[in-house]
């Protein structure tokens, strides 16, 4: 007892159980953001193209681990891909911000950019396809290749999600499913540095007009398809975007007021969400073409407390807005 009387006077039992407490937090810390961690093996995806030019098939894919589902964006009003390999073709020249959604929680993107067809290129050995500027839905579309000397014909309608060749045929015939801006392209005898391509937008189908039955007659004509559904089921596993409210007004103006308040700490990251899609967020580029994600710009321009002026915007044709655009370089988030 005379030997722990010195130890009692200099030692306090709470200083370890005050360290043992501090560790046991942290370790709490540790293991829920291990487990809220977004699953994401993959830094980029991959490009693959001979070269970037309008109208030229350009292949992107993804084959990194543990990954299920994917959503590509191209940043030029073309319908959402949902494989992790995709071909894509762009008709105007012009920088594009492609973005890839990884099992509905890890976005990787690039911005790459697309320049005109070289004027050397012989003209005649593209082929033409002779098509109307719109189709119905619906509706048979006829397809046939004029060009001298033909062999073998490679014709995509653009609805197809796998980039397979729709018909081998010099004269074929399409019947488009859904309506909006395809693309169409033709490759003859396997020249891939002549390719023609052709945009068309496919209207809604008319509505068919009801016929009255005349009541005179005992045995009204019997309808073949009255139980086949108008559409496909939804399916459970896509993803449907949920529009944020619309801003309204001046909007590149409503937006620098928004990030005025998140200036001064008068919002918060999830109260800032509202104003855009919830499965589309945007994307900041920087002058330098520096990216970075809205969260991060949110923290960043609340911790400085950073005043924006100028900003522009860039929305689709849903009035996402995908491309907040901020004239500063890249340094440190600025």
């Amino acid at each position: 007892m005379f030997i722990l009387n010195p130890f009692k006077r200099y030692f306090d039992v709470k200083v370890p159980l005050l360290f043992f407490g501090v560790a046991l937090l942290s370790l709490l810390i540790i293991v829920y953001k291990l487990n809220n961690e977004v699953e994401c093996n993959a830094k980029e995806f991959k490009i693959d193209a001979p070269s970037f030019t309008v109208g030229e098939f350009i292949i992107f894919s993804d084959d990194s681990n543990s990954s299920h589902s994917w959503r590509w964006y191209f940043g030029d009003d073309s319908q959402i891909a949902f494989r992790s390999k995709v071909a894509h073709s762009f008709d105007k020249e012009g920088s594009y911000l492609v973005k890839l959604v990884i099992n509905n929680k890890c976005t990787l993107q690039k911005v790459i950019t697309i320049v005109p067809r070289k004027t050397d290129v012989d003209q005649s050995l593209i082929p033409k396809i002779n098509v109307p500027d719109y189709v119905v839905e619906g509706e048979e579309v006829v397809f046939e290749d004029t060009t001298i000397d033909a062999q073998s014909w490679e014709w995509r309608f653009g609805e197809n999600m796998n980039n397979k060749v729709d018909s081998f045929d010099k004269k074929c015939t399409y019947t488009f499913t859904s309506p909006g801006r395809k693309m169409i392209s033709l490759v003859v005898n396997d020249d891939y540095t002549h390719v023609g391509t052709k945009v068309i937008f496919v209207m809604p189908k008319k509505e068919q007009q009801v016929v009255q039955v005349d009541n005179k007659r005992k045995n009204p004509p019997i309808n073949p398809f009255i139980h086949v559904p108008d559409a496909p089921p939804d399916d459970g596993n896509v993803v449907k975007v949920e529009k944020g409210p619309e801003i309204g007004g001046s909007d590149a103006n409503k937006i620098e007021d928004v990030f005025s308040l998140v200036t001064n700490g008068k919002i918060s990251y999830e109260e800032l969400l509202q104003y855009f899609c919830k499965y589309n967020l945007p994307t900041v580029v920087f002058k330098d073409q520096k990216t970075c994600s809205l969260k991060e710009f949110y923290y960043q321009v609340k911790k400085e407390r950073i005043k924006l002026k100028n900003i522009s915007i860039q929305k689709v044709k849903d009035d996402c807005i995908v491309i907040i655009l901020i004239d500063k370089k890249y340094k440190s988030v600025f």
